[in-house]
């Protein structure tokens, strides 16, 4: 049996591509960031929280959280319209990197990893901006933005895995499990 550890629709949508027979669960945990923590540091810890939850002798438990980092700082979910435009504009016409942590539990072993991938956000204006935040698409979602959705009109992968940036890199998954 494989569990993972997910509210994400995006995170299921990819993972049954890989393994069909999998059960999706929530694991409530905290996820707030620790002080002085690093970007890996905390992806690792939270996706192992996720994991752990569900986690019994005989089964395989996959948890996985992501983020964005921009100039020094961790983007997480925006909370309402305005907080989402303003990540937006400042992502706008730059590059970011997106992390995922993967953490992996079976037959009482432990398989950790970070995956990393940079994002390319084309230019653009206030108006197509708010056009983007009007849509709904960013909420739940690292950074406000679903790359595999309405996003991939501006947003591009410039190094690494798409599957990392919807929130679980499969290549390096699959080939755990």
């Amino acid at each position: 049996m494989i569990i993972l550890a997910t509210q994400s629709e995006a995170r299921r949508k990819l993972f049954k591509k890989c393994k069909r027979n999998a059960i999706f669960k929530k694991a409530n945990i905290d996820e707030k960031r620790l002080d002085g923590e690093g970007v890996e540091d905390y992806l690792l810890r939270v996706s192992f929280l996720k994991a752990s939850v569900f986690y019994k002798n005989g089964i395989t438990v996959i948890g996985a959280d992501t983020v964005i980092e921009f100039d020094g700082k961790i983007i997480g979910k925006p909370k309402d319209d305005e907080e989402t435009f303003a990540i937006l504009k400042m992502l706008s016409g730059k590059y970011h990197r997106c992390l995922t942590g993967v953490t992996v539990l079976k037959d009482n072993r432990c398989i950790s990893f970070v995956d990393e991938s940079i994002v390319y956000m084309d230019r653009l204006s206030n108006d197509e901006i708010w056009e983007y935040v009007k849509s709904g698409e960013y909420k739940g979602k690292a950074a406000g933005y679903a790359i595999q959705k309405r996003a991939t009109r501006f947003m591009r992968v410039v190094r690494g895995d798409l599957t990392t940036v919807v929130g679980l890199p499969m290549k390096r998954l699959c080939s755990i499990i």
